[in-house]
C-alpha cells in the first residue's frame, strides 16, 4: 500500500484534538474527510506489513477507534458526530467496514433508547437500515451480525412509533414515523422471515396512517401515507412458505370491500343506477344523522364522521389499491381486475351536475339535505382523480395485457373529464391516463371512441396555447366593452379563434383596462421542466397524431393539433405530423407542415434526416393535395373553409355535368357523321359505284392515283338482288350493336375511328368511358328491295353534307356517264 491519504491523517488529529461538544459543528467537514479514503478503509490488512501499509493500518484502527468511543460515550453530541462518522464510513469501506461494523450496529440501537435528540435518532435508524441492506448479500454476516440484533431494532423502532394508551396521537413527530414506515419497509422486504413475528404489530401501528380523515387527532402528510401503504402492502412477504400471493390478494380485495362500504356511506345522497359486476349488495343506510364509518376494533381503521371526512377516506382506500399495484411482489399474484374496475365503475357513474341544469341532472335522494348534497358535489373531484390514478397504475402494472380494459377505461375517463374539465388538477391527471391508453391501444380505436375524445383534444391544445401565450383568454374577452360584441344574439356563444364557444358580456358598466395589455411572463409557464401540467398536456399533443387513427379524425381537430405542435414548438408533435399525414374521406392529402418543422428546428439532425430522405422520395407525390387548408389558419377560418368547400365541390359539378353534356353532343354529332357515311356507302352501292370505289381505296393506299381506265360494273337487277340479303343483315347487326357513347375524362385519349373509305384520327377529353346502349330503333315494315334501293337513292340526291367527299365526286361523274348512256 501506498503513503496513508492526508485525508486520514488530518481526520484522526481533529477527532483527537477537537471537543466533544464542538464535534457536531464540524461534522460536514470530518464526513468529506471519510468519503475521500474509501480506499484505505476498504483495503484488505497485508500479513506481513510494510512500514508505509502498516503505518495505513494503524490510521484506519484509530479512526475506529475513536467512532467507536464516541458512540458508547456520554455525551449526545459525542454520540451525534458518531452516527455520523459511522454513515460515511459504511458507505465507502466495503466489506472490510461491514465486517467490523458489529460493535456499532449495538451501538446505534441502543441509542433508540436513549433520550437523545429525534434527530440523532432519525440518523440512527437511516445508517442501521443502510448497514441491514448491505449485509443482505454476504450470508455470514447475516448470520452472524443481522439475526441476532434485528429483533431488537425492530422492537426500538415500533416502540417510539407506538401512539401511548392515553392519546390518539403518537408522541414523535411524524417525520420521524416517516423514516421509521420507509425503512420496515425495507427490511422486512429482506428478511421476511426475521420479520413474521412483528406482522400484526407493524399492521396495528401504522394503519392509521393509511386513509387519514379530518376526524383524526393528527394531520399526516403525503410522505408518511405514502411509506405507511407500501410497508402493509410489503407484509405479505411475511406469509409463511407459498402464502404469499394469497396473502396479497385477500389484503386487496379486503380494501375493495372497505371502500365499497366507505362509498355506500358517502353516496347516499345520490340514488346510484350502478349494479355490480363483481356481486358485491349495496347495504341500506340510515338517512338520519351524518355519514360514518371505520371502528375501534383491531382490524378496523379508524372512525370517521362527515362526508368530507368519508371522501377523504374513500381517496386514502383507492391510494392503498395504488400502492397494491405500484409495489413489487414477492412472487406471481393474479390481480382482481374485474373488482377494481366495479369499484371504478360505481364512483365514476357519479360525475358532478351540469351548471345549467343543476341537481336535476342527476337522481338524488329527497331525504338528504341540500346541504350534504353541495358538500359531496364538492369533494366528488378528488375522489373522480384517485380513480385516475388507478387507472394509470393498472394500465402500466398491466401493460401490454390491458388492452381488453382500455375501452372501458377510455369511457370513464372521457366520463370524468367531460364533467370536470374546469377543474385543472382533473385535467391533468386525464392528459397522463390518456398517455398511456394511446400507447397502449391508440391505432385500434373505432371512429365512436375516437370522436368522444375530441373534448380531450381541444382541452390538451388550449392548455398548451394558454401557457405558450398563443390562447385569448376568456377572461380578457369578458372584460372588453360593449363595442367589441360582435355577437348580435348575446344568448349564442360566438367562437374564438381557438374554436371554443366563449360568451360575450353584455352592457357593462366598468371594465378591466389592464385586460388590454399582453402579458410576456409565459416563458416560465411554458417551461416543462418547472410546470409539470404544462409537461403533461405537451408529451401527450404528440400522440394524437401518431397513435390515433387518422382516417377517424376530423379536419377541425386535425388542424387544431397542427397548428398547436407548429406555435408551440413541439418538435416531437411537428415530426409525428410529417410522418402521418392527413387524408380526408376524399381521397386528398392535406398539406404538410415540413417546412415549418424545418424553419423552427434547422440544424437538428433527426429532421435534417426526415427531409433529406423526404427530397428523395419525391415530397411532391402526385397525389391530389386539398390546397383549401392551412394549419396556421385559425380554427374558424377552417370551419369556413370547409363550408366552402361544400360549395366549390358543387360548383364542380356543376361544371363537369356541363362538360359532360358538351361531351354528349360532340359524341352525337361524330355518331350522326358515321350515319351519314353509311348513308353515302348505301348511295354509292346503289349506283353501282362499288368498283371504282374500292379502286380509289386501293389507289390510296397504295400512294398512287385511281386508274381513268378502270371498267365500272355494270349495274343491273340481277346484281342489285344479290347484294340485297348482305345489306339486310348489315343493317340488322347494326341496330342489335348500337353505338357506345363516349365521355369526357381526366386524361386525353385518342380514338381511331376506322371506315372503310379512310380512316378519321380523333383527340377527345374523355372523364368517364361509359358503355352505355342506345336505344334500338324501331324498325319499319319491310319494303320491297328495289323500293328500298330507289328511297336511298333518292335521300342520296338531296344529301348536301361534305362527310363524304371522295363518295361524291365519284357519284357526280357516274351520274354524267349515266345521262350519256341514256342520250
Amino acid at each position: 500500500m501506498a503513503i496513508p491519504p492526508p485525508d486520514l491523517r488530518v481526520l484522526c488529529r481533529r477527532l483527537a484534538s477537537t471537543p466533544v461538544d464542538d464535534l457536531p459543528h464540524i461534522c460536514p467537514l470530518l464526513v468529506s474527510h471519510v468519503l475521500r479514503c474509501g480506499e484505505a478503509l476498504s483495503a484488505v490488512p497485508e500479513t506481513k506489513a510494510k512500514d508505509k501499509s502498516s503505518e495505513t493500518a494503524t490510521l484506519v484502527h484509530r479512526l475506529r477507534t475513536h467512532i467507536t468511543t464516541l458512540l458508547t460515550g456520554k455525551s449526545a453530541s459525542g454520540r451525534f458526530a458518531a452516527v455520523s462518522l459511522v454513515k460515511a464510513v459504511i458507505d465507502v469501506g466495503g466489506w472490510e467496514s461491514l465486517r467490523a461494523s458489529d460493535a456499532w450496529i449495538r451501538g446505534l440501537i441502543s441509542i433508540l433508547g436513549k433520550p437523545d435528540p429525534l434527530v440523532s435518532k432519525e440518523l440512527c435508524v437511516i445508517t442501521l437500515t443502510k448497514i441491514y441492506s448491505l449485509l443482505q448479500g454476504y450470508q455470514t454476516l447475516v448470520r452472524e451480525m443481522a439475526t441476532p440484533t434485528l429483533p431488537s431494532f425492530i422492537n426500538a423502532m415500533l416502540h417510539i412509533v407506538k401512539p401511548p394508551a392515553s392519546s390518539k396521537a403518537p408522541k414523535v413527530s411524524t417525520s420521524f414515523i416517516d423514516i421509521v414506515a420507509a425503512s420496515l419497509a425495507k427490511i422486512v422486504a429482506l428478511y421476511p422471515t426475521t420479520t413474521r413475528p412483528f406482522n400484526a404489530q407493524i399492521r396495528s401501528a401504522f394503519k392509521a396512517y393509511v386513509a387519514p380523515t379530518m376526524s383524526d387527532a393528527v394531520t399526516v402528510p403525503q410522505g408518511l401515507k405514502e411509506s405507511a401503504r407500501s410497508l402493509l402492502v410489503v407484509l405479505h412477504y411475511t406469509a409463511p412458505k407459498n402464502g404469499s400471493s394469497d396473502e396479497w390478494v385477500k389484503g386487496i380485495k379486503s380494501y375493495i370491500k372497505e371502500a365499497h362500504a366507505t362509498a355506500d356511506q358517502v353516496f347516499r345522497a345520490v340514488r346510484e343506477s350502478w349494479e355490480s359486476t363483481a356481486g358485491y349488495r349495496v347495504d341500506t343506510v340510515r338517512t338520519d344523522g351524518q355519514p360514518s364509518g371505520g371502528g375501534t376494533e383491531a382490524d378496523s381503521l379508524p372512525a370517521w364522521t362527515g362526508v368530507t371526512a368519508g371522501s377523504e377516506r374513500l381517496t386514502g382506500l383507492v391510494g392503498q389499491l395504488i400502492e397494491y399495484l405500484k409495489v413489487p411482489t414477492k412472487a406471481p399474484v393474479a390481480v382482481p381486475v374485474g373488482e377494481v374496475l366495479d369499484l371504478a365503475s360505481r364512483i365514476t357513474l357519479i360525475t358532478l351536475p351540469k351548471s345549467s341544469t343543476g341537481e336535476d341532472s342527476i337522481e338524488t335522494n329527497p331525504a338528504i339535505s341540500r346541504d350534504e348534497k353541495a358538500e359531496l358535489w364538492s369533494v366528488l373531484p378528488e375522489v373522480h382523480m384517485a380513480i385516475l390514478t388507478l387507472h394509470t397504475v393498472l394500465l402500466r402494472r398491466l401493460a401490454a395485457n390491458a388492452l381488453p380494459l382500455a375501452t372501458d377505461i377510455l369511457d370513464q375517463m372521457v366520463r370524468v373529464f367531460t364533467s370536470g374539465r374546469h377543474i385543472p388538477a382533473i385535467r391533468e391527471t386525464v392528459y397522463v391516463l390518456a398517455k398511456d391508453l394511446l400507447e397502449i391501444s391508440g391505432p385500434g380505436l373505432l371512429k365512436l371512441t375516437v370522436d368522444s375524445m375530441a373534448p380531450v383534444i381541444q382541452s390538451t391544445c388550449q392548455d398548451i396555447l394558454r401557457a405558450t401565450g398563443h390562447y385569448d383568454s376568456p377572461v380578457k374577452a369578458d372584460s372588453t366593452s360593449t363595442t367589441m360584441n360582435r355577437n348580435p344574439n348575446p344568448k349564442k356563444p360566438t367562437a374564438g379563434k381557438n374554436g371554443a364557444g366563449i360568451m360575450k358580456p353584455q352592457a357593462q358598466s366598468s371594465g378591466n383596462a389592464d385586460a388590454y395589455l399582453t402579458s410576456s411572463s409565459t416563458s416560465s409557464s411554458a417551461d416543462p421542466a418547472t410546470n409539470p401540467f404544462f409537461a403533461a398536456a405537451l408529451s401527450l399533443l404528440p400522440l394524437f397524431l401518431s397513435r390515433l387513427p387518422q382516417r377517424q379524425l376530423s379536419p377541425e381537430a386535425r388542424g387544431l393539433v397542427d397548428r398547436t405542435a407548429i406555435l408551440s414548438s413541439s418538435k416531437q408533435a411537428m415530426l409525428a405530423s410529417v410522418l402521418n399525414p392527413y387524408k380526408d374521406t376524399r381521397g386528398r392529402y392535406y398539406p404538410t407542415i415540413l417546412p415549418f418543422l424545418v424553419r423552427q428546428f434547422p440544424a437538428d439532425q433527426e429532421v435534417e434526416v426526415l427531409r433529406t430522405n423526404l427530397m428523395r422520395l419525391g415530397a411532391g407525390v402526385s397525389q391530389q393535395v386539398a390546397t383549401s387548408w392551412d394549419p396556421a389558419e385559425d380554427i374558424d377560418d377552417l370551419v369556413a373553409a370547409a363550408a366552402g368547400n361544400k360549395d366549390e365541390d358543387n360548383e364542380d359539378e356543376e361544371m363537369a355535368d356541363a362538360d359532360e353534356a358538351d361531351a354528349d353532343k360532340e359524341a352525337d354529332a361524330q355518331l350522326a357523321a358515321e350515319d351519314q357515311n353509311q348513308k353515302n356507302k348505301a348511295a354509292a352501292t346503289a349506283k353501282g359505284v362499288w368498283g371504282a370505289a374500292a379502286g380509289k381505296n386501293a389507289a390510296e393506299e397504295g400512294g398512287s392515283k385511281p386508274n381513268p381506265f378502270a371498267t365500272a360494273p355494270i349495274d343491273t337487277p340481277e346484281s342489285r338482288a344479290a347484294r340485297a340479303p348482305t345489306k339486310k343483315r348489315k343493317v340488322e347487326d347494326e341496330a342489335a350493336n348500337p353505338p357506345k357513347r363516349v365521355t369526357r375524362s381526366s386524361r386525353r385519349k385518342t380514338l381511331e375511328v376506322e371506315e372503310e373509305a379512310s380512316v378519321v384520327t380523333t383527340t377527345a377529353e374523355i372523364v368517364e368511358e361509359v358503355a352505355t346502349p342506345a336505344e334500338a330503333p324501331a324498325r319499319a315494315p319491310a319494303k320491297p328491295i328495289v323500293a328500298v334501293m330507289e328511297q336511298k337513292e333518292g335521300e342520296d340526291d338531296g344529301d348536301d353534307s361534305d362527310s363524304g367527299e371522295s363518295v361524291q365526286i365519284d357519284m357526280s361523274l357516274e351520274d354524267s356517264e349515266g345521262e350519256e348512256d341514256e342520250e
